[in-house]
């Protein structure tokens, strides 16, 4: 609701200060060119959302969430010892994979799933690991930040790939820095609710 009110504030603001200094013409071809190029960005961008989505079913059909939460095992045991359940390891390997290649909207239902089956386990450790995964969605180290690239691609930028490394370097910074200290409450506070 909050929101709405400073939308509301901006629109007559520019409303008035176009009526002020003698731009009321332009105020409504301004307001349609925005829209329209508005709906022409969220097209494009929708056409690398909906690629990167599918990739994502096309992954779940192969079955690879099985085989990476294998794989993520050892690293998951680490950082989240209160995983007990297989569909919980699935759970929280997609979304991690989501993460890694930039698929924040695609990681949400997994990361949903993961803490719902951390949750119905209401343990310590599990209020632990759904505190890890919430960090590690945080910080998202992402190997591919696909919604920039194809945020960049669509606004026309002459080197979309330039955040690659930059991307990268911040993002896992972040991971490091959040986990660390997760480690260090963790091993602390060991026995203190965090929920």
């Amino acid at each position: 609701m909050f929101l709405q009110w400073i939308w509301l504030a901006m629109i007559l603001f520019s409303l008035i200060y176009g009526l002020l200094t003698g731009q009321a013409a332009s105020l409504l071809p301004a307001a349609l060119e925005g829209a329209s190029s508005a709906v022409s960005l969220t097209l494009r961008l929708l056409s690398g959302y909906l690629f990167f989505c599918g990739m994502m079913e096309l992954v779940k059909a192969l079955h690879l969430p099985e085989k990476l939460a294998r794989l993520l095992r050892p690293l998951l045991r680490f950082l989240m010892p209160g995983l007990c359940n297989s569909e919980s390891y699935q759970a929280v390997s997609m979304n991690l994979t989501s993460n890694l290649l930039g698929l924040g909207n695609a990681a949400t239902p997994t990361g949903m799933e993961a803490v719902r089956l951390m949750d119905a386990e209401n343990t310590a450790a599990s209020r632990h690991a759904v505190w890890m995964l919430l960090i590690l969605n945080a910080t998202s180290l992402q190997l591919l930040p696909t919604t920039v690239l194809t945020l960049r691609i669509a606004t026309g930028s002459a080197q979309p790939n330039a955040i690659l490394l930059p991307t990268l370097a911040c993002t896992a910074f972040s991971t490091i820095v959040g986990v660390g200290a997760a480690l260090l409450c963790r091993r602390f506070f060991p026995g203190r609710s965090l929920s």
